[in-house]
């Protein structure tokens, strides 16, 4: 209180997520609960920023144009000052934005040209006060998963880790593989500068700790305000004239239902309102996200509800029976469901879009039997695009396939039966814009671990299911609890002196990496054969997956059952065994074994889809850019030749490619991409980097970074 008696009033402040972060150190209350967004949480967290930041940036933006992009607010935070400032509300996205930031400085680092961006985020990850350094969200108990989340480093859960700690380490894991790759690169930057000090939230800054508490209470009061979803079932119940108690017990059980099943009712209404009835041109779709109840109310025309007969079959017809689906598509995703198993493999891959293309699937009328086998293939399309997009080092976030998912929505949903949608699918597949040529290519990076781990689950499942042994998918990759992790396993051991037939250091380091050189084996095993020499090595294989033990000559005698196997897929010339020793040329066959093993796996016909006839299920990879600007179009104006010979830049050693005529570009190894961005990726061996700075070329006023050419041709207006 003030001298004059006047109440002091809560503080209310507008930061961007730099001023939040900037030299302050913050503390947790002892009321605060856990730690506990799942992967979903920061799925949706990087999808509205991306989205949000994407609208906005264009290649050739200046970095101080980034001031001038519009704000996104991420809501509020309640604190207050003591001996330091207390999160008493908020923890939940202050963590989340953490972890963001740590993510996002380990990208910066291994940019050379981004070293100062990298230091600021220090900055903000982590102060020094007193001699001491603490991260800014100081818990003491989490600072071990923090610093190896920031170090690039292993962790290993202490058996008595707290909820938070497991969450902490768990989506710090998961943001490795779910940024999206459109961030990447040339937009990194800019989308960091965006960030910062664009992206805003409220700070509520409560005068003590009591002050605090109270106003936590009241932002937490479960009591406090109706939601979305009491608001719509008031709606749509005071509109139907008649049986109130019952719709309301049908409306309480379909909640029960879905609450039972994982699923969260709210994302069932919006998927739901989403897959049944949005039209591209349908207006307010952003309601949807937020005021699903308002959205409903405004467009009662669109969903039939003018009549009260109509307010209570939309209850008893439509919600009810899509909301027993879609509990049965939420178990798929954590357990076995026959049927449905490409569910959970996509649910693993973190695909959360796949609830709005199944529930597009969805027709009241259909038996479950008829349901499983649409939901079968929907599924199984989009696991098909992801493993495609795998196998090519193409993203496989939300962000990236959500427009595709959103333009097949009212598509799939006009499929009546099951062959409707099976023809559907095929055209859709017989279009795919990449095969599974890259897998020629394909090495284990640092940022695709979990898709190298899935790829090797999924053809070691096929070869074992191919000699009449049980599917182990699941266990492969770790789905079901209690079975035997799986880790991948390097055929080569880490000694370039035993593999100097491999040219050199880094080419040894980079044929240990490709796809062939690689299998899956239980975590035990992996960890006691991976030093011992191919050799010794080859014998152990022989008593593992027949993936591996078809390295092994004698796993080959005597086995009708795997004869037969490899003789009905034409696998003789690749299947081979390698009993003595495992040389380079062995890495490119079994590589071809590999690719083989995809394109037999995931042939569209053998997964249920009617292909157009006279078509194969692929077609010229397309170079299609993300943001207008590509190399094609320098190439059109005669800025750039095509089969120019390119070069990195830096302190790393330098890597060659060839400009091709169509934009994109050709590693010296033969592996082809359609951004510069990956092809930077790919040959430097590095998370992310900006393909316009990274590639030079040789032209008249000597050597140019792209990105100079670029910006000549912006100039000039022969481009735009």
């Amino acid at each position: 209180m003030h001298d004059g008696g006047e109440a002091q009033l809560v503080d209310g402040r507008g930061q961007t997520v730099s001023q939040l972060f900037k030299d302050v150190r913050y503390g947790l209350e002892y009321y605060q609960r856990e730690y506990t967004w799942t992967r979903r949480n920061m799925q949706e967290l990087l999808d509205d920023l991306s989205n949000r930041f994407l609208d906005q940036w264009k290649s050739g933006h200046e970095r101080a144009d980034v001031r001038f992009y519009r704000p996104y607010f991420l809501g509020s935070i309640v604190t207050y000052e003591s001996d330091r400032t207390y999160l008493v509300d908020g923890q939940q996205r202050f963590t989340s934005l953490l972890l963001l930031l740590t993510h996002l400085r380990g990208l910066l680092g291994v940019d050379e040209d981004l070293e100062e961006d990298a230091t600021e985020l220090d900055r903000l990850i982590r102060s020094r006060q007193y001699g001491q350094r603490s991260f800014t969200l100081d818990v003491p108990e989490r600072d071990a998963c923090m610093e190896s989340l920031l170090k690039g480093r292993d962790f290993v859960l202490p058996s008595a880790a707290s909820l938070s700690v497991k969450n902490l380490w768990a989506r710090g894991c998961d943001l490795a593989e779910d940024f999206p790759a459109t961030l990447r690169g040339e937009p990194l930057p800019y989308f960091v500068d965006w960030l910062l000090h664009r992206v805003c939230l409220v700070d509520i800054r409560a005068h003590d700790r009591d002050n605090g508490w109270e106003i936590f209470e009241t932002m937490n009061d479960r009591g406090a305000r109706l939601t979305p979803l009491d608001l719509l079932k008031g709606f749509l119940l005071s509109h139907s004239g008649q049986n109130y108690g019952e719709l309301n017990k049908a409306w309480r059980d379909m909640l029960s239902g879905l609450t039972n099943a994982g699923a969260h009712p709210s994302d069932f209404i919006k998927t739901l309102l989403q897959a049944r009835y949005v039209q591209p041109d349908t207006p307010d779709l952003d309601k949807i996200d937020g005021s699903f109840h308002e959205w409903v109310r405004e467009h009662a025309e669109l969903l039939e509800l003018t009549r009260p007969d109509q307010f209570r079959r939309f209850i008893t017809d439509v919600l009810v029976p899509s909301a027993e689906r879609y509990s049965l598509i939420q178990r798929a995703t954590a357990e076995h469901v026959a049927g449905l198993e490409a569910v959970r493999y996509n649910a693993d891959n973190g695909l959360t879009a796949q609830f709005t293309l199944l529930t597009a699937a969805m027709r009241p009328e259909d038996d479950e039997d008829t349901f499983i086998a649409k939901a079968q293939l929907v599924a199984r399309f989009l696991d098909l695009m992801l493993a495609r997009r795998m196998a090519n080092s193409a993203p496989i976030q939300n962000v990236e396939v959500l427009p595709e998912i959103t333009r097949l929505v009212p598509l799939v949903r006009d499929a009546t039966t099951v062959e409707e949608l099976s023809q559907l699918l095929g055209r859709e597949a017989a279009q795919i814009d990449i095969d599974f040529s890259g897998i020629n290519t394909f090495k284990l990076r640092s940022d695709n671990r979990k898709q190298v781990r899935y790829l090797l689950a999924r053809m070691t499942a096929f070869v074992e299911g191919g000699n009449g042994n049980p599917d182990r998918t699941a266990e492969y990759l770790g789905l079901e609890a209690g079975a035997r992790p799986h880790e991948i396993e390097h055929i080569w051991e880490n000694h370039y002196d035993r593999h100097k037939e491999a040219g050199s250091e880094e080419q040894f380091r980079n044929q240990r990496d490709q796809l062939g050189a690689l299998l899956l084996l239980p975590k035990s095993d992996n960890a006691s054969y991976q030093d011992a020499v191919y050799e010794r090595k080859v014998g152990f294989y022989r008593r593992q997956n027949l993936l591996a033990a078809l390295l092994h000559p004698e796993s080959h005698e005597r086995n009708p059952r795997l004869r037969r196997f490899i003789e009905a897929h034409d696998l003789a010339k690749l299947a081979k065994p390698y009993g003595d020793s495992f040389p380079p040329s062995a890495i490119k066959e079994r590589q071809r074994l590999y690719r083989r093993l995809c394109e037999l796996l995931w042939d569209p016909a053998s997964l249920g889809f009617i292909l157009p006839a006279g078509q194969t299920a692929k077609r010229a990879a397309s170079t299609r850019a993300h943001y207008g600007i590509t190399p094609a179009q320098l190439i059109a104006v005669g800025l750039l030749k095509p089969g120019a010979r390119i070069s990195t830049t830096g302190k790393r050693e330098t890597q060659y490619a060839v400009l091709l005529e169509d934009g994109r570009v050709k590693l010296d190894n033969g592996a082809v991409y359609d951004a510069l961005s990956t092809a930077g990726q790919m040959a430097l061996n590095i998370t992310s980097c900006n393909g316009w700075s990274t590639w030079q070329v040789e032209t008249e006023n000597g050597t140019e970074k792209l990105i100079k050419i670029r910006q000549r041709a912006l100039e000039r207006g022969l481009i735009t």
